[in-house]
């Protein structure tokens, strides 16, 4: 398996805006062994999958998904155990809420984050926090993958998830970086953003070394801080 120094001094020269190249890091960062991963969010088997490309490794996992129609599909196509439930926070666990339909962009908010998505339909899902879906299917603590994609819902379901217990190897969660409040979030919990593919942001623990080039520096300023004022203001206008 490569070392983190390797996977930095290979990879970690720019944040990636080619969301095509996301699989092949993901394998890199994991130096082609198996593991364990939580896809929170699993959406559709295939499409933009997280965690499509590392089953067909020999991974093993749960996929987690409100929409009963993905589920169906899941179970159809996919090896890891389909968990039929939407990630919330403690005070929403055991509720049934609304899930807004919208594919790929469907949302427990009131609207879906991603500009131009329509709501198609609404399905009542049941809600439960991360932590007793992963201590209800036995998930390993340090597992090795937690990818988190639901859309703009992140942070009230990661107020469901403890970081300390179950201590993820590297987690990628969507982030629009409308505001930085899930950054501080993951920096409160002892991680650092490693880099960004796409929309989604890269975190591993805090503790791990990995040197970034001036590059690489100037995106990170440039995205969380320079970019800022620019994405929030677009994004007001849009949602009103």
């Amino acid at each position: 398996m490569q070392s983190r120094a390797d996977f930095s001094t290979r990879h970690v020269q720019q944040f990636s805006n080619e969301p095509a190249v996301e699989q092949q890091l993901v394998q890199a960062f994991f130096g082609g062994s198996k593991g364990f991963y939580v896809d929170v969010g699993a959406n559709d088997p295939v499409l933009d999958s997280q965690s499509q490309h590392l089953e067909a490794l020999g991974w093993t996992g749960l996929l987690v998904e409100p929409d009963p129609d993905c589920c169906e599909l899941l179970r159809k196509t996919r090896t890891g155990t389909v968990v039929e439930m939407a990630c919330s926070s403690p005070e929403n666990a055991g509720k049934q809420l609304q899930l807004n339909r919208a594919g790929p962009h469907s949302t427990l908010e009131d609207r879906p984050i991603a500009l131009g998505a329509v709501v198609r339909s609404t399905v009542s899902v049941q809600c439960e926090t991360l932590d007793t879906i992963l201590r209800t299917h036995a998930a390993p603590t340090g597992f090795d993958l937690l990818s988190i994609d639901i859309e703009g819902h992140e942070l009230i379901a990661l107020s469901g998830f403890s970081f300390s217990a179950w201590k993820p190897r590297l987690v990628l969660i969507e982030d629009h970086v409308t505001h930085l409040r899930k950054h501080q979030l993951m920096l409160q919990n002892g991680y650092r953003l490693l880099m960004r593919t796409g929309l989604n942001s890269w975190y591993v623990p805090a503790e791990q070394s990995y040197s970034f080039s001036l590059s690489a520096r100037f995106e990170y300023l440039r995205k969380y801080y320079l970019g800022l004022p620019g994405r929030k203001f677009r994004y007001s206008r849009e949602h009103g």
